[in-house]
């Protein structure tokens, strides 16, 4: 048993051909999961169960393959299989859920390299498989073709702009244009008033000259 890094993380490589497996136990349904209440130590859902012989670093692509081997529904080209892991919370004495990924048939998942270790799974525990029906998910886009839609939507008019229209963005341009004239009309009155009050200054000190030259 080795481990491997993978992108940095460290990822559990198993001799298979020197290391016993173990049996898993899956309990699956269709269209959604059980309920926690179904798992208490007196009783399982074994009428949905699926065992099957495999090791630690087994991925859930490699488990939803197995499963397919014996659920013919999860063989359809539409499903995908939701996978949770079961084990008992010993702080409360029953078992509980943790959410692990989901395989689609048509499409690569970034859940299809999860193996039974990064989900911390010991010897004991279940896995629960829901298996859904549906188109593949859509690709997820990146953050640079989303802002450039955007910035394309907005500059050709588009209303549905970060959920504002043009139209409030040209009344705001609008507001402040009018603000910029009133300041502008404002300024040229405060200039027109000091070039009166200048006239008039030097009017009076005209007048003065002259009547002291007439003395």
């Amino acid at each position: 048993m080795t481990e491997a890094n993978s992108g940095g993380k460290q990822k559990l490589v198993v001799d298979r051909e020197k290391t016993v497996p173990f049996l898993l136990r899956m309990f699956y349904r269709l269209n959604h999961h059980h309920r926690v209440d179904d798992f208490t130590p007196d009783h399982l859902p074994t009428e949905d169960e699926v065992q099957i012989y495999t090791w630690k670093d087994a991925t859930l692509k490699e488990i939803s393959n197995l499963i397919k081997e014996v659920v013919p529904d999860a063989n359809r080209p539409n499903a995908k299989l939701s996978f949770k892991l079961v084990y008992i919370d010993n702080l409360r004495g029953k078992y509980a859920f943790k959410e692990l990924g989901t395989i689609h048939n048509v499409t690569t998942s970034e859940h299809d390299e999860i193996n039974l270790d990064d989900a911390r799974f010991v010897i004991g525990d279940f896995l629960d498989v829901a298996i859904f029906f549906g188109p593949p998910p859509r690709p997820i886009e990146r953050r640079s073709s989303v802002l450039r839609d955007r910035n394309r939507e907005r500059d050709r008019g588009g209303r549905n702009y970060r959920g504002i229209g043009n139209d409030r963005d040209r009344d705001r341009d609008r507001e402040r244009d009018r603000e910029r004239d009133r300041v502008d009309r404002d300024r040229d009155r405060d200039r027109n008033g000091m070039r009166i009050e200048r006239d008039r200054r030097d009017e009076r000190r005209d007048n003065r000259s002259f009547r002291d030259r007439r003395r």
